[in-house]
């Protein structure tokens, strides 16, 4: 039996340990996540931004993260924000507005007349969103990953010249979200609550007169043929906040290291980015308009002048509203918004 010395111990271990090979930082696993997809696979929003937003997404995380859309929408348009609460779809894009009275804090984004250049709202809708209402994890549910607003909506009518606010009156209208449902019923219409993937039958059959409706939207759901009518509001009657959200679970699947790279193209770098493409796509939308037999009016001042007056209730509805939900200064909040706005446009 041969001994070995106590004392040649220490070094023998050493030498073993320099001659194993060195552990390097285990391999994140891949993950392949579902996307529950239900825009038109040509609408703007998805064709460049969306789909090129995966793409990158598996690029900055080496492959390991692909995002695959469904053939069709996992549970409904409107119920998005509880497929992914419930984990039955991993990425969404969810509309909260959709859920009326269900987000209050983030209907202040919502508001109308504030802003109908993309450009600068898109960015400043989310540097709000992260000043004001994240904090207050409204959608802490769900890990939001943009939080913004789109093009603002105008009115869209089958038929009709609106010269006053007379011409609106008793008009059923299409509504996207709670702060459009109170602005149609201050004009003396009446709010249909629906997602816009039923618009196109509730038109066609003549169940709607009308909506609230971006001037892209209308041509991407192939609304124009029905829609003959568009009242072009400065500043917009409203806007819609919209949510790119992973599932909680689908998130702890990847890496830190995996979701530290997706936020870096995430945020208000992918918002910025959704800006100018939703540039493009209104001024594309206003200039094929008359192409697509759809009238483009331009207001009265006196009408615009009555629509703001009319609308005064709705902001300061909210600000009672977001009181009671637990932000303090929703005043605040706005005057970031107009004021971050404004500086923007100046800047242009």
């Amino acid at each position: 039996m041969t001994f070995i010395s106590r004392n040649l111990l220490p070094g023998i271990l050493l030498a073993v340990m320099a001659s194993a090979p060195l552990a390097g930082p285990a391999r994140a696993e891949a993950v392949t996540l579902r996307y529950s997809q239900w825009l038109p696979a040509s609408y703007p929003l998805h064709a460049e931004i969306i789909a090129p937003w995966f793409e990158e997404i598996a690029r900055v995380t080496g492959g390991r993260v692909t995002i695959v859309p469904t053939p069709k929408v996992v549970g409904t348009v409107a119920g998005q924000y509880d497929v992914l609460a419930d984990g039955l779809a991993d990425v969404a894009l969810v509309v909260p507005g959709y859920t009326p009275g269900r987000f209050p804090l983030s209907e202040g984004l919502e508001l109308p007349f504030l802003g109908d250049d993309p450009r600068v709202s898109m960015p400043v809708s989310y540097r709000t969103y992260e000043t004001y209402l994240e904090p207050k994890g409204i959608f802490r549910e769900v890990v939001p990953l943009a939080v913004f607003t789109g093009n603002p909506a105008h009115i869209a009518l089958r038929s009709g010249e609106v010269s006053d606010l007379s011409d609106l009156a008793g008009k059923k209208l299409r509504s996207p979200q709670q702060a459009a449902s109170a602005s149609v019923d201050l004009l003396g219409a009446v709010p249909v609550s629906k997602p816009m993937s039923e618009v196109y039958e509730l038109a066609s059959s003549g169940a709607i007169d009308g909506g609230i409706i971006p001037p892209d939207t209308l041509l991407s759901f192939k609304l124009a043929g029905i829609m003959k009518e568009y009242v072009l509001v400065p500043g917009g009657v409203v806007n819609t906040v919209n949510m790119l959200a992973f599932s909680h679970e689908a998130w702890d699947r990847i890496s830190a290291e995996d979701q530290a790279a997706i936020r870096e193209v995430s945020g208000l770098p992918l918002v910025t980015k959704m800006g100018e493409v939703y540039a493009r796509s209104l001024s594309d939308a206003l200039a094929a308009m008359p192409d697509e037999g759809v009238r483009v009016q331009t207001p009265p001042e006196s009408l615009v002048a009555a629509l703001q007056e009319r609308l005064k209730p709705i902001r300061a509805n909210w600000f009672d509203v977001a009181r009671k939900a637990g932000l303090e200064d929703p005043e605040a909040m706005v005057r970031f918004l107009e004021t971050e706005y404004a500086a923007g446009k100046a800047a242009r």
